[in-house]
């Protein structure tokens, strides 16, 4: 249990940085796309020594979880420093669009969010036990509630990337039923 716990605390201070890492597999790219290695080269170079000084000063407050925090906020510096960058090569990146869908996905993010929450302490109701199957089934459910309610919600608020990736599913599950 103990275990669980820190690892789950890892977890969520990794998660912080999801955000800045998934920026930087995209935009990197952009630039020695552009003929431009450079600016990657620099800012990742930047992000390793902003890593080691957050995760020496976050450690001795928080232990291993502050090198987990350490690491997604060098990620975030990293994603913004590239960001920042590439909108100055490019004369801007769109970023009232970004915002928006950004927006859009943390509202269906946070639905979802809450509804796996409520369904998972419903479904310990319903399926009580901490045997392995009973934990499976109520994991499952949870799941497929997830699921449900971010589908809904990325409808619901018109999220072009989710009408986009669900195109892309579509045309793929056809192709392999042919």
């Amino acid at each position: 249990a103990v275990d669980t716990a820190a690892t789950a605390a890892a977890l969520q201070f990794y998660a912080v940085g999801l955000l800045g890492y998934s920026i930087s597999r995209i935009v990197a790219p952009t630039f020695y796309a552009l003929g431009d290695s450079r600016t990657p080269v620099a800012i990742s170079m930047l992000s390793v020594l902003t890593n080691a000084t957050l995760n020496v000063v976050l450690s001795r407050w928080l232990g291993f979880a502050g090198l987990a925090l350490g690491t997604s906020l060098a990620a975030l510096v990293s994603g913004s420093l590239l960001v920042w960058r590439l909108s100055r090569r490019l004369d801007g990146v769109e970023a009232v669009r970004i915002v928006s869908s950004l927006t859009r996905i943390a509202v269906a993010s946070a639905l979802m969010g809450a509804a796996t929450m409520a369904a998972y302490a419903h479904f310990e109701v319903w399926l009580p036990g901490a045997a392995l199957v009973p934990q499976i089934l109520r994991l499952g459910a949870a799941i497929g509630v997830a699921l449900v309610v971010l589908a809904s919600s990325a409808w619901v608020l018109r999220i072009p990337e989710f009408r986009q990736a669900s195109a892309m599913v579509l045309r793929r599950l056809g192709r392999s039923r042919a």
